[in-house]
């Protein structure tokens, strides 16, 4: 079965993608990032979450070093700071698969690009306790929001 956002193993298949697109990374430029992703249930308590209780927060840590995705980790809500992110980007599940789903269809978000939703900050924010740190998100967009479009990539559910 093929991994699942936000599993770690999604992830980690997104950095063998990066690692065989190296030329694409390397062009945009290094990224010096640790960072979290944090799918919260939706309002109603639904989603499309899968491989773990819908309605219960999901965060992944993910590490990018150079042109490499080099650490991805499951994290209880309570572990997020032991794994020092940068930033956490945050949305509810219906988000992050909107976008997603936009990606898996196109190749890329047709509107909702990590950018765009946190310039907006209400369906997706970022999070973090050093707003140096948090300037990683928009320093190194474009290779985080390249490394998501490589999910179109991955074979469906």
């Amino acid at each position: 079965m093929a991994p699942r956002f936000p599993d770690p193993q999604w992830f980690l298949a997104l950095g063998r993608l990066m690692a065989a697109r190296s030329e694409l990374f390397q062009r945009i430029g290094y990224v010096e990032a640790r960072f979290v992703v944090r799918v919260l249930p939706d309002e109603d308590g639904g989603g499309q979450q899968q491989n773990t209780d819908q309605n219960a927060e999901q965060n992944t840590g993910v590490a990018m070093e150079g042109y490499a995705l080099t650490e991805a980790a499951a994290l209880a809500p309570g572990e997020t700071l032991s794994f020092d992110p940068d930033f956490a980007i945050c949305a509810r599940c219906a988000v992050w698969r909107r976008m997603l789903d936009e990606i898996a269809r196109d190749g890329r978000p047709e509107r909702h690009t990590l950018n765009s939703l946190a310039l907006i900050g209400d369906e997706l924010w970022l999070e973090s306790a050093d707003q140096l740190r948090e300037d990683k998100f928009y320093r190194f967009n474009q290779s985080l929001q390249e490394l998501f479009n490589l999910a179109a990539q991955l074979p469906a559910d």
